[in-house]
C-alpha cells in the first residue's frame, strides 16, 4: 500500500536496485506497514530540469500511501537524506517529494480492495 516512485537525472550510486530495496525498508519501518505491501520504483531520466536547467541534478518522488499518520515529516527527512547520499551531486534543495494519502477503497492489492 505504500508506493514510492523516484525520478532522478543524477547518477545513482550502487544502482537503482539498491536504492529501491533500501527505500522500501525505510518506508516500511517508518510507517509500520508490512514490507510485503511496499512498492518502490526508481527511474533515471536525463531530460529532467530543476530550476529550469537540465544541468541541475535532483530527485522528484511521489509517495502514495493509505494513511501516513504523523510520519510525513520524518519520512520526508529520511528519504531526502537518503537520496542526497545515493544520487551523485544532488543537494537537499533539489529533492522534491509529493505525498498523496489514498483512501483504502481506492487501492487494490492482489485483486482485493484494501477498504
Amino acid at each position: 500500500m505504500p508506493f514510492l516512485r523516484v525520478l532522478t537525472n543524477a547518477e545513482i550510486k550502487g544502482g537503482a536496485d539498491k536504492v529501491a530495496e533500501n527505500a522500501a525498508e525505510m518506508i516500511a519501518a517508518e510507517l509500520g506497514k508490512p514490507i510485503s505491501y511496499v512498492v518502490v520504483t526508481v527511474k533515471q531520466n536525463r531530460t529532467m530540469s530543476f530550476g529550469g536547467k537540465v544541468s541541475n541534478l535532483g530527485v522528484l518522488a511521489y509517495m502514495d500511501s493509505i494513511g501516513f499518520g504523523n510520519h510525513k515529516e520524518a519520512l520526508a527527512q529520511q528519504l531526502t537524506e537518503y537520496f542526497v547520499a545515493q544520487m551523485e551531486g544532488v543537494s537537499a534543495r533539489n529533492v522534491n517529494i509529493v505525498f498523496n494519502d489514498m483512501p483504502a477503497e481506492d487501492v487494490a492489492i492482489g485483486g482485493s480492495l484494501m477498504g
